[in-house]
């Protein structure tokens, strides 16, 4: 047996093995602090969203900049000791007056447009809500079908894991996540 061939063997190994460890440590480092992969699950933000559709979220947005309305954001369900994992649509930003009247949301008493749900969708119930500092308003775009902001309150920005900015999965469907515009 050749002596030179097994350290050479054993060498090749041992740096492998550093290269491994360093790209699971990056791998790791980079879910943990910036981006991370969130799998949609239930009809709540159907038809933007769907069961199944894998998600990219951007964990750093927050810590640099504010959220905006329109934000589809990827969140822990305030109160949940299981920290369950939605995505919800920000509407309501902090010190604002948020107002569900016959179907349709204003701000600030300006009717909120929302060309990303069809005109036949109906917000209810209806309620008046003035938006903490540092909450916001979130809710699903299948109104229906979505439990959110209007049941369980207001949620923190600290409940707010990170900006979805980009689909994966399905493949019919990869790109980026194409920002909404309001009327206000």
């Amino acid at each position: 047996m050749n002596l030179k061939k097994i350290f050479y063997a054993q060498g090749v190994v041992y740096e492998l093995g550093k290269w491994l460890i360093l790209a699971i440590l990056i791998i790791v480092l980079v879910n943990f602090f910036i981006v991370t992969v969130h799998i949609v699950q239930g009809p709540s933000m159907e038809p933007n969203f769907s069961t199944g559709e894998i998600i990219l979220t951007n964990k750093l947005s927050y810590l640099i900049s504010q959220p905006q309305r329109g934000d589809a954001v990827i969140i822990k369900f305030p109160g949940d000791p299981q920290k369950t994992k939605y995505i919800k649509r920000i509407i309501g930003l902090p010190g604002e007056k948020l107002e569900i009247k016959n179907g349709n949301i204003y701000i600030n008493n300006s009717l909120l447009v929302e060309s990303y749900i069809a005109d036949e969708v109906k917000t209810w119930p209806d309620m008046t809500v003035d938006i903490p500092k540092d909450e916001y308003f979130i809710i699903g775009d299948n109104r229906p079908n979505s439990n959110d902001s209007r049941y369980w309150g207001t949620a923190r920005k600290g409940d707010l894991i990170g900006k979805g900015f980009f689909i994966l999965s399905p493949f019919s469907k990869w790109g980026f996540i194409p920002p909404v515009y309001y009327n206000i």
